[in-house]
């Protein structure tokens, strides 16, 4: 589950740089922006540690 929200999370931040989603969905963009970020901090924080393996 981690490695498909990091994934997701890099391709929405990817998306939102180059400014894809910002002509393809203009009112919904703050929206995607949050997605993406709260995508990617679940990712960081959810990382396997030694322990758990």
């Amino acid at each position: 589950m981690r490695s498909i929200l990091f994934i997701a999370g890099i391709i929405l931040l990817i998306g939102w740089g180059i400014g894809i989603f910002f002509y393809a969905l203009k009112g919904l963009f703050n929206i995607v922006l949050i997605f993406a970020l709260l995508a990617f901090i679940v990712g960081i924080f959810n990382r396997p540690t030694g322990q758990d393996r």
